[in-house]
């Protein structure tokens, strides 16, 4: 993979993000600039509590967390793990909470995060602890997948640890619905041309109150990442250029005008439900298809269904052979009340244990390499080949935090969402609107993605 951090102009993301400075924070709370990581460590009777904020709220990301709990617990029994869930996913809502809890000198020792822009206003605010000597330690680099070191580095330092990996471009179906209705589903190298076809046959066959598509997109970045996944399919080439800053309203609009296309085949009430929501009508069998992260494949076993028999994947039009990275991690403020139980969980995570149990669990890719096979089920076992296949590329979502600044992200969730609920929308009137929100943003990138 090759990857370069964008440049962005510091004052536009501090100022947009509104995070507190990193003077206002200091008045509050004691930072820790550094630790002896080893004795840190190295203390199997540390005590305390250990705050953990993340995003994983349906079923299969919760026994995910728990597993991840567990390992943790394992490698240090006296602390006092607290899980504390923020709905939502995507990273949004997690900017917010902790820019409120930092604010009232009250940082949890850890919160989850995705490595890439997402991460840059909280470095901006110096909130996070450096975590290269926990790098070092644990040999993380040597143990990583190609191409993950280098995305959770930023200047030559380490902030974030990362846990597990999915893929963004792909599109689950219900089989039992394709069957019912004499529908032949989508091959994995399906044209979009192909995919509306199946889409007009599964209109014209389902009863009122059924459509081919669900979004499920209430909290507004679904909608962003079908977008991404379409942009991709369109044109790598597009892509390339929407998050180096230089894509043009006409290439937008072409992601655009297919995005509408789509939406001519979504229930129409797509923004009642969150992303798991909407997985459930899927399964219900009111919704055939689903645009959606392979983060959605533990909701469907948590759900009893079973890949091959109840439900299928493709990848999204276009896309055969590209891999939308999304990769999850955890970060350490400088200013909780015990950085040293912040810096034990992102140890435990990395830790060979805790990752087979949370691998298993998530059904995700282990972004380390001597997380054993056996641990995958079929499906994921598909992505993680395709993950380290040389021949894919993998390409950063913008999505979920790294390839856009978080102002930028924020900006295209609110006018995505009014896309897609907009009766006819004018795909060049919102081309022009993404376009110069990107140019305010000041996105500036060096993403080296088509080959």
């Amino acid at each position: 993979m090759k990857k370069k951090f964008l440049k962005v102009v510091a004052a536009a993301i501090t100022a947009l993000l509104a995070l507190p400075s990193a003077n206002a924070i200091a008045a509050k709370n004691a930072k820790v600039e550094s630790l002896d990581t080893q004795a840190a460590l190295s203390d199997t009777t540390a005590g305390g509590k250990l705050n953990i904020y993340h995003w994983w709220t349906a079923g299969g990301e919760k026994e995910a967390i728990e597993a991840a709990i567990g390992g943790f617990l394992g490698m240090y029994p006296s602390v006092d793990p607290v899980s504390n869930a923020i709905p939502g996913g995507a990273g949004g809502a997690m900017v917010m909470k902790v820019k409120v809890l930092a604010l009232s000198g009250k940082s949890p020792e850890t919160f989850q995060a995705h490595p890439g822009m997402e991460i840059q206003p909280y470095l901006e605010s110096d909130i996070l602890f450096d975590l290269s000597g926990l790098w070092e330690y644990a040999g993380l680099e040597d143990r990583m997948l190609e191409g993950v070191a280098e995305l959770c580095q930023v200047d030559g330092k380490y902030y974030i640890v990362p846990i597990g990996a999915h893929k963004t471009n792909t599109i689950f179906y219900n089989k039992r619905m394709f069957d019912e209705y004499g529908v032949t589903p989508p091959s994995d190298d399906v044209t979009w041309e192909q995919l509306w076809a199946v889409c007009d046959e599964l209109t014209a066959k389902l009863p009122d109150g059924k459509y081919p598509f669900d979004l499920g997109d209430r909290k507004g970045w679904p909608a962003t990442q079908a977008f991404e996944s379409i942009m991709m399919g369109v044109d790598p080439q597009i892509y390339e250029d929407f998050i180096n800053g230089r894509a043009t309203a006409a290439q937008v609009q072409s992601a655009l005008d297919i995005f509408k296309k789509m939406m001519e085949y979504v229930a129409p009430d797509h923004t009642a439900r969150l992303w798991y929501e909407a997985a459930g009508r899927v399964v219900a069998g009111d919704y055939a298809m689903m645009m959606m992260g392979t983060w959605m494949q533990p909701f469907m076993t948590n759900q009893g269904w079973v890949y091959g028999e109840d439900y299928g994947v493709f990848s999204v039009p276009g896309t055969q052979g590209y891999y939308g990275f999304c990769v999850d991690g955890f970060v350490v403020p400088n200013d909780s009340a015990s950085v040293e139980n912040g810096l034990r969980w992102v140890y435990a995570i990395s830790d060979p244990e805790t990752q087979t149990g949370f691998t298993r669990a998530k059904e995700s890719v282990s972004p380390y390499k001597d997380t054993p096979d056996e641990v995958y089920s079929e499906l994921a076992k598909a992505f993680k080949d395709e993950l380290v296949n040389p021949d894919t590329v993998v390409y950063p979502s913008f999505t979920h935090g790294t390839a856009l600044p978080w102002a930028a992200s924020t900006d295209l969730h609110s006018r995505l969402s009014d896309f897609t609920t907009s009766a006819d929308p004018d795909t060049a009137r919102y081309a022009k609107m993404i376009t110069e929100a990107l140019n305010e943003a000041g996105v500036e990138g060096d993403w080296d993605i088509v080959k």
